[in-house]
Protein backbone atom coordinates (compact mmCIF):
# COMPACT_ATOMS: atom_id res chain seq x y z
CA UNK A 1 0.00 0.00 0.00
CA UNK A 2 1.14 3.25 -0.68
CA UNK A 3 2.82 5.05 2.24
CA UNK A 4 3.66 1.50 3.90
CA UNK A 5 6.81 1.00 5.48
CA UNK A 6 8.86 -2.82 4.50
CA UNK A 7 11.15 -4.06 6.72
CA UNK A 8 11.46 -0.67 8.52
CA UNK A 9 13.00 1.32 6.22
CA UNK A 10 11.73 1.38 2.34
CA UNK A 11 8.78 3.41 1.75
CA UNK A 12 6.66 2.62 -0.37
CA UNK A 13 5.38 5.43 -3.04
CA UNK A 14 4.12 3.02 -6.02
CA UNK A 15 3.50 0.20 -8.41
CA UNK A 16 5.67 0.80 -11.35
CA UNK A 17 5.29 -2.59 -12.73
CA UNK A 18 4.02 -6.44 -12.97
CA UNK A 19 4.47 -9.20 -14.22
CA UNK A 20 3.16 -13.18 -13.81
CA UNK A 21 4.81 -13.55 -10.32
CA UNK A 22 6.19 -10.16 -9.80
CA UNK A 23 6.24 -6.70 -8.80
CA UNK A 24 7.99 -3.92 -8.51
CA UNK A 25 7.67 -1.29 -6.29
CA UNK A 26 8.75 2.33 -6.21
CA UNK A 27 10.15 3.16 -2.65
CA UNK A 28 12.10 5.79 -0.59
CA UNK A 29 14.81 4.06 1.38
CA UNK A 30 14.39 6.63 4.54
CA UNK A 31 18.00 5.68 5.67
CA UNK A 32 19.80 6.85 2.80
CA UNK A 33 17.46 8.88 1.28
CA UNK A 34 17.28 7.79 -1.91
CA UNK A 35 14.78 6.08 -4.18
CA UNK A 36 14.90 2.47 -4.77
CA UNK A 37 13.08 0.08 -7.20
CA UNK A 38 12.02 -3.27 -4.78
CA UNK A 39 11.45 -6.37 -6.65
CA UNK A 40 9.01 -8.73 -5.15
CA UNK A 41 6.74 -12.16 -5.40
CA UNK A 42 3.42 -11.36 -5.83
CA UNK A 43 1.45 -11.81 -2.60
CA UNK A 44 -0.08 -15.39 -3.84
CA UNK A 45 3.28 -16.58 -4.53
CA UNK A 46 4.88 -15.85 -1.52
CA UNK A 47 4.87 -19.47 -0.38
CA UNK A 48 5.93 -20.67 -3.29
CA UNK A 49 9.78 -22.18 -2.04
CA UNK A 50 11.19 -22.85 -5.69
CA UNK A 51 9.89 -18.76 -6.59
CA UNK A 52 11.79 -17.80 -3.30
CA UNK A 53 14.78 -19.51 -4.12
CA UNK A 54 14.56 -17.81 -7.58
CA UNK A 55 14.55 -14.63 -6.16
CA UNK A 56 17.29 -14.55 -3.92
CA UNK A 57 19.31 -16.46 -6.78
CA UNK A 58 18.65 -13.48 -8.89
CA UNK A 59 19.72 -11.04 -6.02
CA UNK A 60 23.31 -12.79 -5.95
CA UNK A 61 23.31 -13.37 -9.89
CA UNK A 62 22.96 -9.97 -10.22
CA UNK A 63 25.15 -8.03 -7.52
CA UNK A 64 28.09 -9.80 -8.52
CA UNK A 65 28.16 -7.82 -11.75
CA UNK A 66 29.10 -3.96 -11.63
CA UNK A 67 28.87 -1.99 -15.06
CA UNK A 68 27.13 1.02 -15.81
CA UNK A 69 24.60 -0.95 -18.40
CA UNK A 70 23.37 -3.24 -15.72
CA UNK A 71 20.75 -2.27 -13.04
CA UNK A 72 22.82 -2.35 -9.70
CA UNK A 73 21.38 -4.42 -6.59
CA UNK A 74 21.72 -2.62 -3.44
CA UNK A 75 20.51 -5.27 -1.17
CA UNK A 76 18.67 -8.48 -0.51
CA UNK A 77 16.11 -8.39 2.57
CA UNK A 78 14.24 -11.18 3.82
CA UNK A 79 11.45 -9.45 5.85
CA UNK A 80 7.74 -11.36 7.84
CA UNK A 81 5.85 -9.15 4.80
CA UNK A 82 7.77 -10.45 1.31
CA UNK A 83 11.55 -11.19 0.70
CA UNK A 84 12.49 -8.46 -2.27
CA UNK A 85 15.37 -7.52 -3.76
CA UNK A 86 16.56 -3.67 -3.71
CA UNK A 87 17.78 -2.47 -7.14
CA UNK A 88 18.56 0.89 -8.27
CA UNK A 89 15.62 3.19 -9.84
CA UNK A 90 16.19 3.39 -13.42
CA UNK A 91 14.25 6.41 -14.72
CA UNK A 92 13.47 5.74 -18.32
CA UNK A 93 11.67 3.84 -20.57
CA UNK A 94 11.52 0.43 -21.60
CA UNK A 95 13.48 -0.13 -25.32
CA UNK A 96 9.72 -1.76 -26.36
CA UNK A 97 8.69 1.65 -25.85
CA UNK A 98 11.15 3.54 -27.81
CA UNK A 99 10.73 0.85 -30.18
CA UNK A 100 6.75 1.62 -30.78
CA UNK A 101 7.91 5.25 -31.53
CA UNK A 102 9.90 3.73 -34.76
CA UNK A 103 12.93 2.41 -35.61
CA UNK A 104 16.09 3.07 -34.51
CA UNK A 105 18.41 5.10 -37.17
CA UNK A 106 21.82 3.73 -37.93
CA UNK A 107 23.71 5.41 -35.68
CA UNK A 108 21.11 5.11 -32.36
CA UNK A 109 21.71 1.32 -33.15
CA UNK A 110 25.26 1.64 -33.40
CA UNK A 111 25.61 3.16 -29.60
CA UNK A 112 22.21 0.77 -28.20
CA UNK A 113 24.45 -1.95 -29.36
CA UNK A 114 27.79 -1.03 -28.43
CA UNK A 115 26.24 -0.85 -24.75
CA UNK A 116 24.72 -3.68 -24.18
CA UNK A 117 27.22 -5.64 -26.15
CA UNK A 118 29.93 -4.23 -23.71
CA UNK A 119 27.31 -4.86 -20.61
CA UNK A 120 26.41 -8.41 -21.75
CA UNK A 121 30.43 -9.08 -21.98
CA UNK A 122 30.51 -7.68 -18.18
CA UNK A 123 28.21 -10.11 -17.15
CA UNK A 124 29.76 -13.07 -19.31
CA UNK A 125 32.97 -12.21 -17.82
CA UNK A 126 31.39 -12.78 -14.75
CA UNK A 127 30.01 -16.01 -16.10
CA UNK A 128 26.78 -15.67 -16.03
CA UNK A 129 24.26 -15.53 -19.01
CA UNK A 130 21.02 -13.31 -19.02
CA UNK A 131 18.62 -16.17 -20.89
CA UNK A 132 16.12 -13.54 -20.71
CA UNK A 133 17.35 -10.77 -23.12
CA UNK A 134 14.19 -8.72 -24.97
CA UNK A 135 13.21 -5.14 -25.41
CA UNK A 136 11.02 -5.47 -22.12
CA UNK A 137 14.02 -5.82 -20.02
CA UNK A 138 16.07 -2.95 -21.66
CA UNK A 139 15.33 0.23 -19.77
CA UNK A 140 16.42 3.59 -21.66
CA UNK A 141 17.76 6.14 -19.44
CA UNK A 142 17.28 10.00 -21.21
CA UNK A 143 20.84 11.40 -21.80
CA UNK A 144 24.06 11.03 -24.17
CA UNK A 145 23.76 11.97 -27.69
CA UNK A 146 21.76 9.16 -29.16
CA UNK A 147 18.18 7.90 -27.98
CA UNK A 148 19.90 7.49 -24.63
CA UNK A 149 21.76 5.26 -22.08
CA UNK A 150 20.66 1.13 -22.58
CA UNK A 151 20.65 -1.12 -19.11
CA UNK A 152 19.88 -4.04 -18.34
CA UNK A 153 17.30 -5.57 -16.26
CA UNK A 154 15.78 -8.64 -14.27
CA UNK A 155 18.09 -11.31 -13.97
CA UNK A 156 15.83 -13.58 -13.00
CA UNK A 157 16.04 -16.14 -15.32
CA UNK A 158 19.82 -16.07 -15.21
CA UNK A 159 21.98 -18.54 -14.43
CA UNK A 160 26.10 -19.25 -14.43
CA UNK A 161 27.61 -21.42 -17.84
CA UNK A 162 28.34 -23.98 -18.97
CA UNK A 163 26.06 -25.37 -17.03
CA UNK A 164 23.06 -26.62 -19.55
CA UNK A 165 19.99 -24.33 -19.67
CA UNK A 166 18.01 -27.57 -18.02
CA UNK A 167 18.92 -29.40 -15.40
CA UNK A 168 18.49 -32.79 -15.16
CA UNK A 169 15.99 -33.10 -12.19
CA UNK A 170 12.96 -33.48 -14.51
CA UNK A 171 9.93 -31.75 -12.23
CA UNK A 172 12.26 -28.43 -12.71
CA UNK A 173 13.03 -28.73 -15.90
CA UNK A 174 9.10 -29.50 -16.86
CA UNK A 175 8.52 -26.13 -14.78
CA UNK A 176 10.93 -23.76 -16.54
CA UNK A 177 9.43 -25.10 -19.69
CA UNK A 178 5.79 -24.47 -18.71
CA UNK A 179 6.58 -21.04 -17.60
CA UNK A 180 6.79 -19.85 -20.97
CA UNK A 181 4.78 -22.10 -22.79
CA UNK A 182 1.58 -22.21 -20.08
CA UNK A 183 -1.65 -20.92 -22.33
CA UNK A 184 -2.18 -16.76 -21.39
CA UNK A 185 1.16 -16.10 -20.69
CA UNK A 186 3.12 -14.08 -23.48
CA UNK A 187 5.48 -15.67 -25.83
CA UNK A 188 8.25 -12.99 -25.54
CA UNK A 189 10.77 -14.42 -24.01
CA UNK A 190 10.24 -17.16 -26.43
CA UNK A 191 10.63 -15.08 -29.20
CA UNK A 192 14.04 -14.45 -27.84
CA UNK A 193 15.28 -17.75 -26.99
CA UNK A 194 18.15 -19.08 -29.65
CA UNK A 195 17.26 -22.44 -31.31
CA UNK A 196 19.27 -24.33 -28.74
CA UNK A 197 17.14 -23.42 -25.86
CA UNK A 198 13.93 -24.14 -27.76
CA UNK A 199 15.55 -27.58 -28.58
CA UNK A 200 16.58 -27.92 -24.50
CA UNK A 201 20.24 -28.03 -25.77
CA UNK A 202 23.09 -26.49 -23.87
CA UNK A 203 23.36 -22.97 -24.12
CA UNK A 204 25.71 -20.27 -22.95
CA UNK A 205 27.01 -16.63 -23.17
CA UNK A 206 26.21 -17.06 -27.25
CA UNK A 207 22.79 -17.12 -26.76
CA UNK A 208 22.42 -14.02 -25.13
CA UNK A 209 24.12 -12.78 -28.44
CA UNK A 210 21.72 -14.31 -30.34
CA UNK A 211 19.12 -12.63 -28.51
CA UNK A 212 21.17 -9.21 -28.55
CA UNK A 213 21.52 -9.70 -32.42
CA UNK A 214 17.30 -10.04 -32.65
CA UNK A 215 17.07 -6.75 -30.66
CA UNK A 216 19.51 -5.30 -32.68
CA UNK A 217 17.65 -6.18 -35.72
CA UNK A 218 14.25 -4.92 -34.32
CA UNK A 219 15.81 -1.34 -33.53
CA UNK A 220 16.94 -1.57 -37.59
CA UNK A 221 13.79 -2.77 -39.19
CA UNK A 222 11.11 -2.22 -36.24
CA UNK A 223 9.91 -6.05 -36.31
CA UNK A 224 11.16 -9.21 -34.98
CA UNK A 225 12.32 -11.62 -38.05
CA UNK A 226 10.08 -14.42 -36.65
CA UNK A 227 7.39 -13.60 -35.30
CA UNK A 228 4.55 -15.54 -36.34
CA UNK A 229 0.76 -15.78 -35.28
CA UNK A 230 0.87 -18.47 -32.68
CA UNK A 231 3.77 -19.23 -30.36
CA UNK A 232 4.08 -22.35 -32.34
CA UNK A 233 4.76 -20.68 -35.61
CA UNK A 234 7.11 -18.42 -33.74
CA UNK A 235 9.13 -21.51 -32.84
CA UNK A 236 9.09 -23.20 -36.13
CA UNK A 237 10.44 -19.77 -37.74
CA UNK A 238 12.94 -19.80 -35.29
CA UNK A 239 14.36 -23.35 -36.08
CA UNK A 240 13.92 -23.15 -40.18
CA UNK A 241 13.84 -19.67 -41.42
CA UNK A 242 16.85 -17.08 -41.89
CA UNK A 243 16.13 -13.83 -41.27
CA UNK A 244 15.52 -11.46 -43.87
CA UNK A 245 18.52 -8.97 -44.62
CA UNK A 246 17.79 -5.39 -43.35
CA UNK A 247 18.24 -3.97 -46.90
CA UNK A 248 14.81 -6.11 -47.21
CA UNK A 249 13.05 -3.68 -45.23
CA UNK A 250 15.78 -0.51 -45.44
CA UNK A 251 17.26 -0.18 -48.86
CA UNK A 252 19.68 2.25 -46.80
CA UNK A 253 21.21 0.15 -44.23
CA UNK A 254 24.63 -0.12 -44.34
CA UNK A 255 25.32 -4.10 -45.68
CA UNK A 256 28.18 -3.85 -42.49
CA UNK A 257 25.68 -4.04 -40.28
CA UNK A 258 23.56 -6.37 -41.91
CA UNK A 259 26.34 -8.58 -41.93
CA UNK A 260 26.76 -8.24 -38.16
CA UNK A 261 23.30 -8.92 -37.27
CA UNK A 262 23.26 -11.70 -39.71
CA UNK A 263 25.93 -12.61 -37.85
CA UNK A 264 24.85 -12.69 -34.00
CA UNK A 265 21.21 -14.94 -35.71
CA UNK A 266 23.36 -17.76 -36.82
CA UNK A 267 21.23 -21.32 -36.52
CA UNK A 268 24.34 -23.06 -34.77
CA UNK A 269 26.38 -21.20 -31.45
CA UNK A 270 29.63 -21.88 -33.27
CA UNK A 271 28.73 -19.73 -36.29
CA UNK A 272 28.05 -16.73 -34.68
CA UNK A 273 30.00 -14.23 -32.48
CA UNK A 274 31.65 -16.43 -29.67
CA UNK A 275 32.02 -13.26 -27.40
CA UNK A 276 30.22 -10.35 -26.71
CA UNK A 277 33.30 -8.40 -26.84
CA UNK A 278 33.51 -9.81 -30.84
CA UNK A 279 30.39 -8.30 -31.30
CA UNK A 280 31.57 -4.77 -29.58
CA UNK A 281 34.86 -4.92 -31.50
CA UNK A 282 32.98 -4.89 -35.13
CA UNK A 283 30.32 -2.20 -34.21
CA UNK A 284 33.32 0.18 -32.60
CA UNK A 285 35.24 -0.62 -35.72
CA UNK A 286 31.89 0.57 -38.15
CA UNK A 287 31.71 3.55 -35.91
CA UNK A 288 34.91 4.86 -36.19
CA UNK A 289 35.12 3.65 -39.91
CA UNK A 290 31.84 6.06 -40.53
CA UNK A 291 33.31 8.64 -38.52
CA UNK A 292 35.59 8.87 -41.00
CA UNK A 293 34.23 8.65 -44.08
CA UNK A 294 31.90 11.34 -42.83
CA UNK A 295 34.77 13.65 -41.94
CA UNK A 296 35.93 13.34 -45.82
CA UNK A 297 32.81 14.18 -47.22
CA UNK A 298 31.94 17.32 -45.08
CA UNK A 299 35.82 18.48 -45.94
CA UNK A 300 35.90 21.23 -48.19
CA UNK A 301 38.42 21.11 -51.28
CA UNK A 302 41.77 21.33 -51.04
CA UNK A 303 43.50 23.87 -52.65
CA UNK A 304 45.25 21.24 -54.62
CA UNK A 305 42.07 19.38 -55.78
CA UNK A 306 40.80 22.97 -57.28
CA UNK A 307 44.04 23.38 -58.98
CA UNK A 308 43.97 20.14 -60.48
CA UNK A 309 40.26 19.06 -60.53
CA UNK A 310 40.44 14.85 -61.10
CA UNK A 311 44.40 14.30 -61.22
CA UNK A 312 44.00 15.69 -57.24
CA UNK A 313 42.80 12.37 -56.69
CA UNK A 314 46.43 11.33 -56.24
CA UNK A 315 47.38 13.76 -53.93
CA UNK A 316 50.70 12.05 -52.86
CA UNK A 317 51.53 11.39 -56.96
CA UNK A 318 51.24 14.93 -57.42
CA UNK A 319 53.53 15.83 -54.31
CA UNK A 320 56.05 13.96 -55.51
CA UNK A 321 56.21 16.06 -58.70
CA UNK A 322 56.23 19.00 -56.85
CA UNK A 323 59.22 18.23 -55.54
CA UNK A 324 61.16 17.01 -58.73
CA UNK A 325 59.69 20.18 -60.13
CA UNK A 326 61.30 21.87 -57.67
CA UNK A 327 64.59 20.70 -57.98
CA UNK A 328 64.65 21.17 -61.93
CA UNK A 329 63.86 24.92 -61.24
CA UNK A 330 66.51 24.90 -59.20
CA UNK A 331 68.96 23.53 -62.16
CA UNK A 332 67.79 25.92 -64.45
CA UNK A 333 68.04 28.47 -61.90
CA UNK A 334 71.75 28.31 -61.51
CA UNK A 335 72.36 27.93 -65.04
CA UNK A 336 70.24 30.98 -65.66
CA UNK A 337 72.53 32.43 -62.63
CA UNK A 338 75.72 31.39 -64.67
CA UNK A 339 74.71 33.28 -68.12
CA UNK A 340 73.77 36.03 -65.88
CA UNK A 341 77.26 36.14 -64.33
CA UNK A 342 79.04 36.01 -67.82
CA UNK A 343 76.81 38.81 -68.79
CA UNK A 344 77.89 41.03 -65.97
CA UNK A 345 81.03 41.75 -64.01
CA UNK A 346 82.01 43.11 -60.48
CA UNK A 347 81.57 41.47 -57.05
CA UNK A 348 77.42 41.96 -56.42
CA UNK A 349 77.17 39.86 -59.58
CA UNK A 350 79.57 37.14 -58.48
CA UNK A 351 77.96 37.29 -55.36
CA UNK A 352 74.60 37.17 -56.31
CA UNK A 353 75.99 34.15 -58.53
CA UNK A 354 76.99 32.07 -55.28
CA UNK A 355 74.39 32.96 -53.11
CA UNK A 356 72.12 31.39 -56.06
CA UNK A 357 74.35 28.43 -56.42
CA UNK A 358 74.22 27.84 -52.30
CA UNK A 359 70.14 28.55 -52.34
CA UNK A 360 69.63 26.36 -55.29
CA UNK A 361 72.02 23.24 -53.78
CA UNK A 362 69.89 23.47 -50.53
CA UNK A 363 66.84 23.41 -51.83
CA UNK A 364 67.75 20.78 -54.43
CA UNK A 365 69.14 18.46 -51.38
CA UNK A 366 65.99 19.26 -48.98
CA UNK A 367 63.89 17.89 -51.46
CA UNK A 368 66.16 14.76 -52.71
CA UNK A 369 65.24 14.18 -48.85
CA UNK A 370 61.94 14.55 -48.53
CA UNK A 371 61.32 12.30 -51.70
CA UNK A 372 63.65 9.11 -50.58
CA UNK A 373 61.40 9.37 -47.13
CA UNK A 374 58.71 9.02 -48.81
CA UNK A 375 60.00 6.08 -50.91
CA UNK A 376 62.10 4.62 -47.92
CA UNK A 377 59.77 5.39 -45.02
CA UNK A 378 56.95 6.65 -45.82
CA UNK A 379 55.21 6.53 -42.06
CA UNK A 380 57.59 8.86 -40.91
CA UNK A 381 57.08 11.19 -43.84
CA UNK A 382 55.20 13.30 -41.91
CA UNK A 383 57.64 13.39 -38.96
CA UNK A 384 60.22 14.56 -41.90
CA UNK A 385 57.60 17.03 -43.69
CA UNK A 386 57.33 19.14 -40.17
CA UNK A 387 60.81 19.07 -39.85
CA UNK A 388 62.20 20.59 -43.18
CA UNK A 389 59.07 22.29 -44.41
CA UNK A 390 60.15 26.00 -42.77
CA UNK A 391 63.61 25.18 -44.34
CA UNK A 392 62.45 25.03 -47.96
CA UNK A 393 59.88 27.57 -47.75
CA UNK A 394 62.81 29.95 -46.60
CA UNK A 395 65.00 28.66 -49.26
CA UNK A 396 62.26 28.58 -51.59
CA UNK A 397 61.71 32.21 -50.91
CA UNK A 398 65.76 33.39 -50.95
CA UNK A 399 65.93 31.86 -54.52
CA UNK A 400 62.63 33.67 -55.60
CA UNK A 401 64.76 37.43 -54.34
CA UNK A 402 68.10 36.59 -55.97
CA UNK A 403 66.20 35.70 -59.25
CA UNK A 404 64.21 39.34 -59.12
CA UNK A 405 67.59 40.71 -58.24
CA UNK A 406 69.19 39.32 -61.40
CA UNK A 407 66.54 40.36 -63.61
CA UNK A 408 66.82 43.76 -62.20
CA UNK A 409 70.52 44.03 -62.83
CA UNK A 410 70.53 42.97 -66.57
CA UNK A 411 66.74 44.07 -67.27
CA UNK A 412 68.20 46.98 -69.89
CA UNK A 413 70.99 45.56 -71.28
CA UNK A 414 69.92 41.64 -71.66
CA UNK A 415 66.46 41.71 -71.71
CA UNK A 416 65.55 38.34 -72.62
CA UNK A 417 67.80 36.86 -69.73
CA UNK A 418 65.96 39.36 -67.48
CA UNK A 419 62.47 37.93 -68.72
CA UNK A 420 63.54 34.46 -67.47
CA UNK A 421 64.47 35.32 -64.45
CA UNK A 422 61.42 37.45 -63.64
CA UNK A 423 59.24 34.10 -64.54
CA UNK A 424 61.58 32.25 -62.64
CA UNK A 425 60.96 34.06 -59.71
CA UNK A 426 57.72 34.29 -59.98
CA UNK A 427 57.10 30.46 -60.06
CA UNK A 428 59.53 29.66 -57.28
CA UNK A 429 57.65 32.12 -55.06
CA UNK A 430 54.19 31.34 -55.96
CA UNK A 431 55.37 26.88 -55.29
CA UNK A 432 56.99 28.24 -51.72
CA UNK A 433 54.25 30.60 -50.56
CA UNK A 434 51.11 28.76 -52.09
CA UNK A 435 51.59 25.59 -53.72
CA UNK A 436 53.62 23.82 -51.89
CA UNK A 437 52.03 24.34 -48.21
CA UNK A 438 48.98 23.33 -49.56
CA UNK A 439 50.06 20.23 -51.38
CA UNK A 440 51.51 19.14 -48.02
CA UNK A 441 48.24 19.40 -45.85
CA UNK A 442 46.75 17.42 -48.77
CA UNK A 443 49.21 14.69 -49.50
CA UNK A 444 50.99 14.41 -45.94
CA UNK A 445 47.74 14.80 -43.72
CA UNK A 446 45.51 13.84 -45.68
CA UNK A 447 44.68 10.25 -47.48
CA UNK A 448 47.21 10.80 -49.96
CA UNK A 449 50.26 9.55 -47.16
CA UNK A 450 48.24 5.84 -47.16
CA UNK A 451 48.40 5.42 -50.52
CA UNK A 452 51.02 2.69 -52.32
Amino acid sequence: MQGELIAGRYRVEEEIGRGGMGIVLRALDTQLNRWVALKMLLPEATNDIRLRRRLASEARTASGISHPGIATVFDFVEAPEASFIVYELVAGRTLRSELAAGRFKTEELVEAGLQLADALAAAHQQGVMHRDLKPENIMVVPGGDCRGRMKILDFGLAKHFPLPLLESDGARSATTISEHTVPGLAAGTIAYMAPEQLEAAQADARSDIYALGLILYELATGRHPFHGKSVSLTIANILTQKAAPITHYDPEAPAEIDRIIQKCLRKHPAERYQFARELFTDLRNFRAATATADAARKEPPSLMRKLFGAAGAKPYLLWEILHIKACIRCALLVYLAWQFKTATSGRPSLALFFAAVVCCTTQGILCAVLLIAGVADRRNLRTFVQILAPWLRAVGLANGLLAFLMAAFVAESHTILAVLLTALAVAIGFTALLLKPAMDRTAIYGSGLTEQ
